[in-house]
């Protein structure tokens, strides 16, 4: 038995060496990834036909996550074999092939054409298979009038079509500006739940409630469709159109605006008042930059006491002159008094007051008296009293 304790202590001493080996042993670093001077990346469609590239001056690749990281990556998407879209960025992330692309900093997409529209971002996820960019950090598009922008976009590159969503503001101006950072304010805002828009084409689609601001009016709709790049928009039903102390407003169905121009304009009834006020008509037009109001058919005005029909109204409310025109009929509740002829002059005051004459024109007025009351019997008249 006492020969074998020098095994024991040998087996013992052998296994803390081998334990404290085995402490000693170190992990392989990882791999340094690759770093190449440039980057180039091309993908082509089932004909053969490019389909997008992405190029960098320097890039490093982790072999073992698949990822190369760019610096400076610029892209192309081809439609047809010719460059469509162009992308860029400060950083980029390819992953695997190509299957997703991560842009970062001063994203900047461009679609191209006569007109370029720019999305700018602070991030974009570039998914080439899906035919998606998603700009999820700070996206505004613009164009030379427009400028659309929201907490969130997604591109649809094969359909042109840019989803915003996160209280979407849409900025228009009646004419052509010069860069996003020198423009000045727009003076028109739109309002909405979310907007679709179709770059390319122009084409815009917003859900509502729907929100136009311009610095003295305030419209809303339940939503709008249009196009932006030919300027109108059609307001959907009910719109309502107001000022800025709320004294004059407007209820309307389908009504059609023209931004870049500056007028609204619908072909069916319509009403509105200004204070005690009240119009109607089958049609009307506002030309918000001449600050006139026309009324082309079927006008009628109603206030205290008078009530006012005729073909044609029309009036310019800054300085408030009026005309009706084609089979006016102004009736008076006092002595029942009718009023005819083929025009009338007038004025409508800032509360809503309107005056009308008609200086050297032809009119023919009625008026009806009222009834005479029967004779009363006349008193006996007193005598005065005798004096002697």
């Amino acid at each position: 038995m006492a020969a074998a304790a020098p095994w024991r202590v040998e087996a013992a001493l052998g296994a803390l060496l081998l334990v404290g080996c085995v402490s000693r042993t170190r992990e392989p670093a990882p791999p340094e990834p690759f770093v190449f001077r440039s980057l180039d990346l091309r993908q082509q469609d089932g004909r053969g036909h490019p389909a997008w590239e992405l190029t960098s001056p320097e890039a490093r690749y982790d072999l073992i996550r698949r990822l190369a990281q760019a610096r400076q990556p610029s892209g192309t998407v081809f439609r047809r074999g010719k460059p469509h879209i162009t992308v860029q960025a400060q950083r980029g992330t390819v992953i695997g092939d190509g299957q997703a692309i991560q842009l970062e900093g001063d994203v900047l997409i461009t679609l191209l054409g006569r007109d370029p529209v720019r999305i700018r971002g602070d991030q974009a996820r570039w998914l080439p298979r899906q035919n998606l960019m998603v700009i999820d950090r700070q996206p505004v598009a613009t164009n030379r009038r427009a400028r659309v922008s929201a907490q969130i976009a997604r591109y649809l590159l094969a359909e042109d079509r840019l989803e915003l969503r996160g209280s979407p503001l849409l900025e228009q101006w009646t004419k052509p500006q010069p860069a996003a950072a020198t423009r000045s304010a727009a003076p028109i805002r739109v309002l909405a739940l979310s907007v679709d828009w179709r770059p390319g084409q122009g084409d815009l689609r917003a859900t509502g409630p729907v929100r136009g601001l311009r610095s003295d009016l305030t419209l809303t709709a339940s939503g709008l469709r249009g196009n932006l790049r030919q300027g109108v928009l059609d307001l959907l039903e009910p719109v309502r159109l107001r000022n800025r102390s709320g004294s004059t407003w407007l209820q309307a169905r389908l009504t059609r605006w023209g931004i870049n121009e500056g007028w609204l304009a619908t072909d069916l009834p319509f009403s509105g008042a200004l204070k005690q006020l009240r119009t109607r008509g089958d049609a009307l037009r506002l030309d918000l930059e001449r600050e006139t109001a026309l009324v082309p058919s079927g006008c009628r005005l109603d206030q205290p006491g008078e009530q006012l029909q005729a073909q044609r109204c029309l009036w310019h409310w800054p300085t408030g002159r009026f005309q009706a025109s084609g089979a006016v009929e102004l009736r008076r509740s006092a002595y029942r008094q009718i009023t005819s002829g083929s025009q009338l002059n007038g004025r409508i005051g800032p509360e809503g007051q309107a005056q009308f004459s008609n200086p050297g024109a032809r009119v023919f007025s009625q008026v009806t008296l009222p009834p005479r009351g029967p004779a009363r019997p006349q008193q006996p008249r007193a005598t005065p009293p005798v004096t002697f």
